[in-house]
């Protein structure tokens, strides 16, 4: 079940994954209780932390699946509040899935239908910088059929905040984010194949227009989707402008180690096409990016792209 998805329709907020469940709030109206969640392979529990409550959800099988809510509390209005909003919920949900449907006990097995979990497969970039996760992504999804998640662990700000979500759309993704606290879970699931953008490609092949794209950050991601093939890799502790200079159509891209900064360049031998640097809260764009190259401090890595096929 995908509680990830569907967890509002047992009243819960604020999720946190943990190694055996997840922990999060059951809201009722304006009450907030803190609470752990366990699952298995036809129930979820919710336990208030302290015990003030346990809420049991049964699915079972029959010749239809029926859902049962039972609810333990030594308050009985809490008891008879959660059980009753989490019923509702339930039925409301199974209702809009059935369109209508007049047979009521066909609600649980359109609810079970849609919540059974898709093939996942788990992806954890985590202490990465970009273009890792984009590429891993990218490479990773084009193994996958329509319909399978792919769900990416990863706690590097800019391809949370930047790349990512173009990444997903791209390849034709529909995609969530669930802060984990000190990481993020970006699950992307796939609907088809990847997106074609043939003004992206002609560009890229005429060598045209290219300082303006570089403005849209689908570009930027078109870009890491494309030059998916890591050629070389060097550490810095800041940058330059003699960082840009690689034989051939390269996508050279730098990111800190923490949150410092992001530099996405496309050049050929010497001549630099385009240039996006994303550094102290503010984004630079070509001549005025490369003024600036000089002010970036700090450790990360300058990473050199190059397309697995030919543009």
């Amino acid at each position: 079940m995908s509680l990830e998805k569907y967890h509002r329709l047992y009243l819960l907020h604020d999720l946190r994954r943990l190694n055996w469940g997840y922990s999060g709030k059951l809201k009722l109206g304006k009450l907030a209780f803190p609470v752990l969640v366990r699952l298995s392979e036809r129930s979820i529990e919710i336990l208030e932390e302290n015990g003030r409550f346990l809420v049991k959800i049964d699915f079972k099988e029959g010749p239809s699946i029926k859902v049962e809510v039972e609810v333990n509390s030594t308050n009985e209005m809490v008891a008879s509040s959660i059980e009753e909003s989490i019923t509702k919920n339930l039925r409301e949900y199974g209702e809009a899935i059935c369109n209508g449907q007049s047979n009521k006990a066909q609600y649980p097995q359109a609810l079970i239908s849609i919540m059974k979990p898709l093939v996942r497969k788990v992806l954890d970039v985590r202490g990465e910088q970009c273009p890792v996760p984009e590429i891993a992504s990218k490479k990773e999804l084009m193994k996958m059929r329509p319909g399978e998640e792919l769900e990416v662990l990863v706690d590097h700000p800019a391809a949370v905040n930047v790349t990512l979500p173009e990444v997903a759309k791209l390849m034709n993704c529909k995609y969530e984010i669930f802060n984990m606290g000190d990481y993020v879970s970006f699950i992307m699931l796939k609907l088809g194949n990847p997106v074609v953008h043939s003004l992206y490609a002609s560009s890229l092949s005429e060598r045209e227009r290219l300082a303006e794209l570089i403005k849209d950050t689908g570009f930027i991601a078109y870009l890491y989707v494309t030059f998916d093939r890591i050629v070389k890799q060097v550490p810095v502790n800041g940058l330059s402008e003699s960082y840009l200079n690689f034989d051939g159509l390269t996508v050279v891209t730098s990111a800190s180690i923490g949150r410092g900064w992001l530099l996405v360049s496309l050049v050929e031998g010497d001549k630099v096409y385009a240039t996006m640097l994303d550094f102290s809260g503010e984004r630079y764009w070509n001549e005025e990016a490369l003024r600036n190259l000089d002010k970036v401090k700090g450790m990360g890595h300058v990473f050199y792209l190059k397309p697995s096929i030919p543009i």
